[in-house]
C-alpha cells in the first residue's frame, strides 16, 4: 500500500505569539487570523512486506530503523509512537520550505505524516482532530516552545481565525463575516513572499522570547490589535481594508522590536523593501530570518518587475490553498 498525502504552509497574518501556550495560560487566551499557503509538505508512504528486516525514512537524511525508539528524526519518531505502529515502513518526505523559513514547516511536515499514518491503519481523524493530536506532540510531548497556530491554520485551508483557551487547551474557530473574508480572499492573491535566505531556529528564537521581561506586555498588545479587526462588524471594503492594514502595521511595530526578531542582514533587506510603495511588510514566523510578507499598492505584475530591479530573489505569490491536510493517493 502507498499512501501520499500532503499538508499546505501557513501564512500568519494577525495574533501571532498570543497561540503560545505559556501566553495562553497567563492571560486565558490567545487569537489568530491566518490562511493555508498553496505550497506544501508531501508524504510518501510505503507499507513494507513481512519480510523486510529494516524501514527507511528519507527526508533530508536518511535512516534506516527496525524499532521505532532507534528512529533519530523526533517528529517521525514521536508519530509512529502516537499511533503505535510497529510495521516497517518506507517514508519519504518532499517540501518546498525549509526549516527555520517562518511558514510552520515543522508542523505542515508532522500534519502530512499523521494524516497518512492514520490511513495505513485504515483509522480517520477530521483534521481538526489531528490539527490538536499534532500541536501537543510537538507543545506536550517534544516540548517544543512553539503555538498553536501552525497546525490549525495549515490542516483547515482556506481563510481561518482561532482563539486559543486556557481552559484543557481548548481550540475554538472564529467565523468571520463574508465582507472580512471576501476581502481577505482577494488580499491573498496580490501578496508576496521574498525569501531572506536566513535560516534559523525557532526553537532558539522563542526561547529567548519567553525570558523577555517585555514580551508578555508585548503579546497582549498584538492580541488586542488583532482584536480589532476579528470583532469588527463593518462590512464596507474600503473601512476593511484601511483596518486590517493599520493593525498589520501597528502589530508589526511591536513585533519588530521584540527580541530576537531582526538582526542587521534582515534589516538591511527590509530597507530595500521599503523602496516599494507598500501598504505594510512584515517577518514571518518567530523572526531572525525566513520569509518577508508584503502587501504593495502595485498591480502584481508591476510588483515583480520593481522586486527584480531591487535584485530580490525567488520571490513569489502568496496564494491561498483552498485545500487543507488532505490525501491525494491511496492504493
Amino acid at each position: 500500500m502507498i499512501i501520499i498525502s500532503r499538508c499546505p504552509y501557513r501564512i500568519s497574518l494577525l495574533g501571532g505569539g498570543s497561540d503560545l501556550d505559556w501566553f495562553v495560560k497567563e492571560n486565558n487566551y490567545g487569537i489568530c487570523l491566518g490562511y493555508s499557503l498553496s505550497k506544501y509538505t508531501y508524504i510518501v508512504i510505503n507499507q513494507l512486506s513481512s519480510r523486510a528486516k529494516r524501514g527507511i525514512l528519507n527526508y533530508s537524511s536518511r535512516e534506516e530503523y527496525s524499532k521505532i525508539n532507534e528512529i533519530a528524526h523526533p517528529l517521525l519518531r514521536a508519530a509512529l509512537e502516537e499511533l503505535n505502529i510497529s510495521d516497517l515502513l518506507e517514508i519519504s518526505s518532499f517540501g518546498y520550505a525549509s526549516r527555520g523559513s517562518g511558514l510552520g514547516g515543522s508542523s505542515s511536515f508532522l500534519l502530512a505524516i499523521l494524516k497518512g499514518l492514520f490511513k495505513i491503519k485504515n483509522e480517520e481523524l477530521s483534521n481538526y482532530d489531528l490539527a490538536y493530536l499534532a500541536s501537543n506532540i510537538e507543545i506536550k510531548k517534544l516540548k517544543k516552545p512553539i503555538g498553536r497556530q501552525d497546525h490549525f491554520i495549515a490542516s483547515g485551508g482556506d481563510i481561518s481565525c482561532f482563539k486559543f483557551l486556557n481552559n484543557n487547551d481548548t481550540v475554538e474557530k472564529i467565523n468571520l463575516n463574508l465582507s472580512k473574508e471576501m476581502f481577505l480572499k482577494k488580499l491573498t492573491e496580490k501578496l508576496y513572499l521574498i525569501p531572506s535566505f536566513v535560516s534559523r531556529s525557532a526553537d532558539k528564537v522563542l526561547y529567548k522570547l519567553k525570558e523577555s521581561s517585555s514580551a508578555n506586555d508585548e503579546l497582549l498588545e498584538i492580541r488586542n490589535i488583532s482584536e480589532k479587526f476579528i470583532k469588527s462588524n463593518e462590512n464596507r471594503e474600503h473601512v476593511i481594508e484601511e483596518t486590517f492594514n493599520n493593525c498589520v502595521r501597528d502589530s508589526w511595530e511591536i513585533k519588530k522590536n521584540m527580541t530576537g526578531v531582526m538582526s542587521g542582514i534582515l534589516n538591511d533587506q527590509y530597507k530595500e523593501l521599503q523602496k516599494l510603495p507598500l501598504n505594510w511588510i512584515r517577518l514571518l514566523g518567530a523572526g531572525s530570518g525566513g520569509f518577508f510578507l508584503i502587501s504593495t499598492k502595485l498591480d502584481n505584475q508591476t510588483t515583480e518587475e520593481e522586486l527584480s530591479k531591487l535584485g530580490m530573489k525567488d520571490f513569489f505569490q502568496a496564494s491561498m490553498s483552498q485545500s487543507g491536510l488532505e490525501i491525494i493517493h491511496d492504493c
